[in-house]
């Protein structure tokens, strides 16, 4: 009789993940406060947010896409490059900067349908299909920007400025709030409508949705249109923040995007995962980071230490799965 408890309370442990996140992110949290005086204080803490929420933003498109058992590892090359594209339209015409992003975003989820349209209509497996996308977008942020990169010139009062890298009461960066509404709202659409229950359900059993009538093949190029639009608005807040566009930025992103998302709970074999675990699991990957800078370890053990972590997450969601 005991043992029988003690498997269901396992069971049950397993079942809410995002618990058992939220406790290694505690224990992390006190872990570094403890190590450095430094790290419990109000502007490194915010430092931390706003350092995370580019990555949950693009994470949080990438969480539609692992749930339906696809994946982007186009991510980091489409958001440096869809930022190169903002800064040429800024700097080389007279269109207003909230326009150029609107066309930007436009031109994110576009890359997103093409890599969707590859996926599922042509049949090629997704991480093939992001990987050449990766290397084309790569070579456009070079061949656009002609290997240098490109600085705009705004007003520093300017709304573009103030809204995507301000700060609110002169303490809280905006780009606090563009993650918070993203994530809400993505958090929303998962867990209360018909395409969040289509979304788990394709990534579920995708032949069962099939027969039930889902469209998989409409989810899952929405979900990648969805990572490629995502993907645009952190290129702006990205723009806003330090006016500059580098025709190599966002290299090796992707690699922090998937572990966050990874991290957070979303399983690599679909059907399961939440916003609310990925934020969770990008909270972790900042105060790694952070962490690491505070008690003087070198930049070197950090994507060692992200690795790690990565093959860690994906094993035991391997073997709660056989579980």
């Amino acid at each position: 009789m005991e043992f029988n408890k003690g498997k269901v309370a396992m069971r049950t442990f397993f079942n809410i993940r995002e618990l058992s996140i939220f406790g290694a992110a505690v224990v992390l949290f006190i872990l570094l406060s403890v190590s450095s005086p430094y790290f419990l204080t109000l502007d490194n803490l915010l430092l931390v947010t706003r350092q995370i929420s580019i990555v949950a933003i693009l994470a949080t498109g990438m969480t539609f896409l692992l749930i339906t058992k696809e994946i982007d590892l186009s991510v980091g090359s489409n958001y440096g490059f869809l930022a190169v594209v903002l800064a040429y339209i800024i700097t080389r015409t007279s269109v207003n900067p909230w326009v150029a992003l609107i066309i930007v975003i436009i031109a994110g989820a576009f890359i997103g349908f093409i890599n969707g349209i590859f996926t599922t209509i042509f049949k090629m497996p997704s991480f093939i299909v992001t990987l050449g996308m990766l290397s084309i977008l790569r070579g456009g942020a070079l061949l656009l920007s002609g290997a240098w990169p490109i600085s705009i010139r705004l007003p520093a009062e300017h709304s573009f400025l103030n809204i995507t890298a301000g700060y609110i009461g002169g303490v809280v960066p905006t780009q606090i709030l563009w993650m918070i509404a993203i994530m809400v709202i993505a958090s929303f659409v998962l867990r209360k409508t018909r395409f969040g229950a289509h979304v788990y359900s394709t990534g579920g059993n995708e032949e069962a949705a099939k027969l039930t009538g889902i469209p998989t093949k409409r989810i899952k190029i929405i979900a990648f249109m969805i990572t490629g639009a995502l993907c645009g608005i952190g290129a702006g807040l990205l723009l806003g923040q330090i006016l500059s566009a580098f025709p190599t930025g966002g290299t090796g992103f992707e690699l922090n995007v998937i572990a966050a998302v990874v991290i957070g709970g979303t399983q690599l074999f679909g059907g399961r995962g939440t916003i609310v675990g990925t934020l969770i699991g990008a909270a972790i990957m900042g105060m790694i980071t952070n962490g690491l800078v505070l008690l003087g370890v070198s930049a070197h053990v950090e994507p060692l230490a992200k690795g790690g972590i990565i093959i860690i997450a994906v094993l035991l969601h391997t073997l709660t799965r056989k579980k």
